[in-house]
């Protein structure tokens, strides 16, 4: 039989323009599989916690995908955030 895969845990980013603090977290198909299927990016507005960005599968790592989720909360400010 197998090893479960651990699943690590969501993700803290904060741009590094502004500082807005978002969570990087993951669904992850598979129980077997390291590399999650979906990414969500959230972040709070007010009192509001809002999706920023989703994607799904396109990358082939963990790392790759905690990457992505970076560039996604990255564009999120830059097109949205106003000084």
């Amino acid at each position: 039989m197998p090893l479960l895969v651990d699943r690590t845990p969501p993700v803290d980013y904060d741009d590094p323009i502004h500082g807005v603090p978002f969570v990087i977290a993951f669904n992850w198909g598979d129980q077997y599989n390291p590399v999650p299927q979906e990414l969500i990016v959230l972040t709070k507005v007010g009192n509001d916690i809002i999706v920023a960005a989703t994607r799904q599968i396109g990358w082939s790592s963990y790392e790759e995908a905690v990457w992505i989720g970076k560039l996604a909360a990255d564009n999120f400010v830059s097109k949205y955030w106003q000084d």
